[in-house]
């Protein structure tokens, strides 16, 4: 009989335990699903102001305080945290409305982190870079390599990372962009992202900003 309760009661715990991860799961889904309804609106508030230089990306860009670190230029930044390829294809209108002089991209690390598989980043280049060839054409395009991560990070590693790089400089070549290679600076001697760049494995602190910084200033 105490044999069967304890059992019982194990079951009941890790019943609930499965019923409150699954709450949270969807609280953070909510969470971020909302950061970026209100990021969508401003930019979509903000689509007539021209912009002489534009940032394009995932929570990597988004966290730069770009219009500090380039203090002085007409910069926007239009980073969304969690954005993958398709993310940047959906919400490119507002882009392109703002009819940037430059633009600065750097996406595909979380078509990685969300297991949407290289293939789909691949095929999503190449419609994003037609849609900026045909809607962007006097825009100077700046494309940059997705960065390491490094083994803090827990839902990836640096396997798939290449692959894409490598198509970014196809494509950089076959279209007249201008490719920048940030890889090679933010990472280690083994390939991973270097740890003084982030607390987390992805995302950089100050000196990450910094560097970037200085890779790309003298293209401003």
């Amino acid at each position: 009989m105490v044999k069967a309760i304890a059992v019982t009661v194990l079951l009941t715990a890790v019943a609930v335990a499965g019923i409150s991860q699954h709450f949270w799961v969807g609280k953070k889904r909510a969470m971020i699903d909302g950061m970026t309804e209100r990021r969508l609106s401003q930019f979509e508030a903000l689509s007539s102001a021209h912009a002489a230089v534009v940032f394009v990306g995932d929570s990597i860009t988004e966290g730069g305080l770009w219009s500090e670190w380039l203090s002085g230029m007409n910069v926007i930044n239009r980073g969304i945290s969690g954005n993958t390829t398709q993310d940047i294809l959906n919400r490119m209108h507002q882009i392109v409305s703002v009819k940037p002089d430059k633009l600065f991209l750097m996406i595909g690390v979380n078509d990685l982190n969300k297991q949407l598989g290289v293939e789909v980043a691949l095929r999503n280049y190449t419609t994003l870079f037609d849609l900026i060839d045909s809607q962007l054409p006097h825009t100077e395009v700046y494309i940059q390599s997705v960065l390491p991560v490094n083994a803090l990070w827990p839902l990836i590693d640096n396997t798939h990372i290449p692959t894409l790089n490598a198509a970014l400089v196809r494509h950089a070549d076959e279209r007249g962009y201008q490719y920048i290679d940030l890889h090679l600076a933010f990472a280690d001697a083994e390939g991973a992202l270097k740890s003084d760049l982030s607390n987390d494995g992805i995302h950089l602190l100050a000196p990450g900003y910094r560097l970037w910084r200085s890779k790309i200033v003298e293209l401003l």
